[in-house]
């Protein structure tokens, strides 16, 4: 039963019937939380509430985000920065959103018509489209600003028109929109330098920087509904406040100017004077129009805020790494709102073969990057200080505890009772043979001694470390200094052979489920033993210049290499190797067992084969799209999926799993 509860039982059986089936029934365990860059709510309903990720993402709820469901992805990559999502008040089926692409030149205006199911650009393609507004007056009527300029739809974004002038000096770079909510041809937009203002519908353009700090990157500018000439803009100088339509600008006082890049800001619908400012230090709160006063913990990154109508008390806030946050009284207290919502930016991953309950993750964040859990994905706890993720090579689940390979070299492992990092694993050179005669007179009174072996001191290993494989009796490290070997719990370590090319640097090792195989990846050679590394055999692989080799062992017969132009296996324990027929792709990993396979793609997504590699079909599920630095397969025969965005992935419980052989345990 534990084993079936475990965090990431995911069984070949299972993965072919989801795969096979017309809806695949994925779910994600954990982390919870992640970044959150948009939130929206159906203005008829604000039960609907909608969530924009950094990757293109789109989470629904209906429950005023108690339950969170991955319902789509804007865009054809996964660097699609969902700046902002607006619900069609007409018929709040329509959704209209705005994005920009981290890396692929991607972005735009998209719109969907299934209430947010399914999308299509509908304008301003590969423009970085970083702000969207809708008119309140005519709902036809749209803006969106984009580093090229500000462009203007009366057709519902069918057509679009630049209403700035092109190659403009300072027109440009724009970061916020706003009507004038009683005449739309007064706008508002903010750019990385300054806020301007039309009155003319863009014909004509002007400055209104007077009492703004010079060079601020206006992130947000809101009207207030009742009052048109009550403005307030937010920007990496502070937030400003005008009475009269942008005439002249007064900078709020009371947030320190270590805090003041300050994101957003929302206006309580019932009173003007309380005010709500999300910054990258937190949510700060003024209850009359003049004090801010934080409200939330310092280290939270504010993106998003909804501020529920009906009950002007309740907070839905987006953050950068926290996820979803809610308040009821507002602002006093919060409560995470990430049920369903999992979606932390993990760099890597490592889990316990022996005790699949247990797992370690690297965020990509500086700071508190490394979380573990002990019961499977229900609860996550922060490791204790001593390693930053900027140090750290990989992450590995080992007999006796978490380690971690560094940048600069060598190891260190977490010490679960002094809840810290610390540096370990000794290298022991090896004994060299040197003539120790003295020197003096030839003839028969000289005498000479037999050499002695001199062995130099252990010291810190200082090899840059690729990977790591344990046996029973022996870890194994492939590293730049070839293959190590550690019988004492990797205390210590160890040249595995005098063999020339067992000393090759190595990228990969795997060592089988008894511990008697070992194989590692050294240059161009597969290299093996079978007496746990007592005696060594090597095999040139004459793919080798494939690039990016990288071994993965699925039983004591059948290995699989990855490689950056296609996908080999071996079905003699390494002796022999064949390309599989699925290529022109990059691989990342494989896992599996029998003829029942997953392969992570380099780029995108997974693909799974269920005839030993003969063919092989995308994985169509949502959850299978992104980019898995890790997949594997335990002992027991099922299937580590982990996502770089969507966390680590398991099958509805409903789902029948079943594993059908043993296999590796992964790192």
């Amino acid at each position: 039963m534990q084993m079936k509860k475990a965090l990431l039982a995911l069984g070949m059986c299972a993965t072919a019937f989801a795969l096979r089936s017309a809806a695949q029934t994925w779910r994600q365990v954990g982390p919870p939380g992640g970044t959150v860059i948009s939130l929206a709510a159906d203005p008829n309903d604000i039960n609907k509430l909608f969530l924009g990720t950094a990757d293109g993402h789109v989470f629904a709820s209906n429950d005023e985000g108690g339950h969170w469901q991955l319902i789509s992805r804007i865009g054809t990559g996964q660097d699609d920065v969902i700046t902002h999502i607006i619900v069609d008040r007409r018929n709040t089926k329509h959704l209209y959103a705005s994005t920009w692409s981290l890396y692929s030149g991607g972005g735009g205006v998209y719109r969907s018509d299934d209430a947010g199911r399914s999308w299509n650009i509908i304008g301003l393609a590969h423009e970085t489209v970083r702000a969207l507004a809708q008119s309140p007056n005519n709902p036809k009527l749209f803006l969106a600003g984009s580093l090229t300029g500000v462009y203007r739809s009366m057709d519902d974004g069918a057509s679009w028109e630049r209403i700035t002038p092109a190659k403009h000096d300072d027109l440009r770079n724009f970061d916020s929109v706003a009507f004038d909510p009683k005449d739309d041809n007064i706008i508002y937009a903010g750019t990385y330098h300054l806020p301007w203002k039309t009155s003319n519908g863009g014909k004509d353009w002007f400055p209104v920087v007077k009492g703004m700090i010079d060079d601020s990157d206006v992130m947000s500018i809101i009207v207030d509904p009742a009052n048109p000439d009550n403005v307030h803009a937010t920007a990496c100088s502070g937030i400003y406040h005008s009475t009269n339509g942008g005439t002249q600008w007064v900078k709020y006082q009371g947030i320190p100017s270590v805090f003041r890049r300050t994101q957003l800001i929302r206006m309580d619908p019932t009173n003007e004077g309380v005010l709500y400012a999300g910054t990258t230090s937190g949510l700060w709160k003024t209850v009359n129009d003049k004090d801010f006063k934080r409200v939330s913990p310092g280290n939270w990154i504010i993106n998003a805020l909804i501020i529920d109508p009906k009950n002007t008390q309740k907070l839905i806030i987006g953050t950068e790494r926290e996820g979803v946050q809610i308040s009821t009284d507002g602002g006093t207290t919060f409560a995470a709102a990430n049920t369903g919502f999992h979606h932390q930016h993990i760099a890597d991953v490592a889990m316990d073969r022996e005790h699949p309950e247990r797992a370690l993750v690297e965020l990509t964040f500086d700071t508190d990057a490394f979380l573990q859990t002990r019961d499977g994905g229900n609860s996550w706890a922060t490791l204790g200080p001593g390693l930053k993720r900027t140090e750290t090579r990989h992450v590995y689940a080992t007999p006796t505890g978490w380690w971690a390979s560094l940048t600069t070299g060598g190891w260190m492992k977490y010490d679960e009772a002094a809840h810290k990092w610390s540096r370990t694993g000794l290298f022991v050179p090896d004994s060299s043979s040197a003539s120790a005669g003295t020197k003096g007179k030839k003839g028969a009174n000289s005498k000479s001694k037999a050499p002695v072996a001199r062995t130099s001191a252990p010291q810190l290993a200082a090899f840059l470390v690729n990977e790591m494989a344990f046996g029973n009796d022996t870890w194994f490290a492939a590293t730049a200094g070839g293959v190590l070997s550690s019988k004492d719990h990797g205390a210590t370590w160890k040249s595995a052979s005098k063999d020339p090319l067992v000393r090759k640097p190595a990228q990969s090792v795997e060592v089988s489920a008894d511990g008697n195989q070992v194989w590692a990846l050294a240059e161009r050679n597969i290299v093996y033993s079978a007496n746990k590394g007592e005696t060594w055999d090597a095999k040139e692989l004459a793919f080798a210049s494939a690039g990016n080799l990288r071994l993965h062992h699925l039983d004591d017969s059948t290995l699989f290499i990855t490689s950056n132009m296609g996908l080999y296996a071996s079905h003699d324990a390494g002796r022999n190797w064949n390309r599989q027929e699925v290529r022109d792709l990059s691989f990342q990993s494989v896992a599996g067992s029998g003829n029942a396979l997953v392969v992570a793609l380099q780029k995108r997504g997974l693909i799974a084969s269920f005839d030993g590699g003969k063919t092989w079909q995308h994985m169509d599920d949502q959850l299978s799209q992104g980019y898995f630095p890790v997949v594997g397969t335990r002992r027991d025969g099922s299937v580590v999926a982990v996502s770089a965005t969507e966390g680590i992935l398991n099958l509805d419980p409903n789902a029948k799993a079943a594993s059908t052989s043993s296999g590796s345990g992964m790192r």
